[in-house]
């Protein structure tokens, strides 16, 4: 792989880990990515993870260092969500490769309609204390996220802030350990599979923490409505791109 190639890896991973840290959707960058750069829709779906893995390490560390301490509060929830991510990651692993890359661009495409509107859900008291449906919810949250990650920031932040009813930056805190544990599940079934580049996802993986970094220390928010805005025109051209070709 070439120098310019390399770097475009890193700095890919670089805002992935800034956006997914304060938001969500940094795989809907790196997916793309990674599949432009030759890797097919299964080892690109697979050798994410290891940028996922170690960028929410880092992101989890840094929270808890900077005083929001909530790891403690994304464990059982995390726990649910890695036991749906076991069996997402299966399903992952058994769907034909054409079909994934069909898939893959369907739900990026989809995944823009929350980047652009942000729907919000309405509370129901029965629901949000429920225990039964707040882990039945994360076990599902996890299929997703452990299928193919993409967008899941998004779609935890909404059932974090439902169940949970906290800030922002909390809410934030507790999607990051949420989504450690559940990739570490994920990422030792596609390793087991021999679905992982692991050069290429250790490098992707330097430059999400490196984001990670960035946004958690920096608490980054100017900016965002911008980069949002290449995320979309991306994710679309390569959406496209994948589902026909």
């Amino acid at each position: 792989m070439s120098p310019l190639l390399l770097l475009t890896v890193y700095f890919g991973g670089v805002l992935a880990g800034v956006v997914n840290t304060l938001a969500g959707g940094g795989s809907m960058i790196t997916l793309p990515l990674l599949m432009l750069l030759g890797l097919s829709p299964d080892i690109a779906n697979a050798t994410n993870r290891v940028a996922i893995f170690f960028q929410n390490a880092v992101a989890v560390g840094s929270f808890e260092k900077r005083g929001v301490k909530s790891f403690k509060v994304a464990i059982p929830l995390g726990i649910f969500a890695a036991a749906g991510a076991i069996v997402g990651s299966f399903i992952a692993v058994d769907l034909n490769r054409e079909i994934l890359g069909r898939v893959i661009s369907v739900i990026l495409l989809v995944m823009v309609y929350f980047v652009i509107k942000k729907p919000k859900l309405g509370k129901n008291k029965k629901i949000v204390n429920n225990p039964y449906l707040k882990g039945a919810g994360f076990f599902l949250l996890g299929i997703y996220g452990g299928f193919i990650q993409a967008g899941i920031g998004f779609l935890l932040i909404a059932a974090i802030t439902f169940f949970l009813g906290t800030d922002l930056l909390r809410t934030n805190a507790i999607k990051v350990g949420i989504v450690l544990i559940y990739t570490t599940t994920s990422l030792i079934v596609f390793l087991s599979k021999g679905m992982v580049d692991i050069p290429i996802g250790l490098l992707l993986a330097l430059g999400n923490m490196t984001g990670a970094y960035i946004a958690v220390r920096l608490a980054l928010k100017k900016g965002l409505k911008f980069i949002k805005l290449i995320l979309v025109v991306v994710v679309i051209a390569n959406a496209i791109k994948t589902f026909f070709l």
